[in-house]
Order: C-alpha cells, then sequence, then structure tokens
C-alpha cells in the first residue's frame, strides 16, 4: 500500500490559490471600488495591485517549495 503525501497536496492547492487569487485581482479590485464610490478609482488601484503582488508572492513560495522538496525527495 502506498501513503500518501498530504504535505505536498496542500502546497499544490495553495499554489492554485494564489495563482486564482492573481487572475481574479481585477474583478476583486472592481468589486472594492464599487463598496466606496468616493474613493473608486484609488481602491481599485491598490486593490488590484496588491491582490496580485498577494498571489504572486504564494505562487512563487509554494511552487519554490514544491520543488525544492521534490528535489530533496529525489536525492534521498
Amino acid at each position: 500500500m502506498r501513503t500518501v503525501d498530504f504535505s505536498s497536496i496542500i502546497v499544490i492547492y495553495n499554489f492554485l490559490i494564489g495563482v486564482l487569487v492573481m487572475l481574479s485581482s481585477e474583478k476583486l479590485a472592481a468589486y472594492a471600488g464599487h463598496v466606496h464610490k468616493a474613493y473608486s478609482e484609488r481602491i481599485v488601484r491598490l486593490t488590484y495591485v496588491s491582490t496580485f503582488a498577494f498571489g504572486a508572492c504564494v505562487t512563487v513560495l509554494s511552487g519554490s517549495i514544491y520543488i525544492l522538496f521534490h528535489l530533496l525527495k529525489i536525492g534521498s
């Protein structure tokens, strides 16, 4: 019977969530702009940049962790 590596599954899910946040950052920024109409332009710009940056950081971190531990597993 083969054991399941739950840590790699969690890292892959985090990678996918990061990619989805990056892709939906423009839509999330538009929704944030509709909440407060007075500062809509500023809120949209800041929300777009911050959600895209957060998604990119999660994606890069998860991808590098997965690749690093996969290489370490191959070496042993």
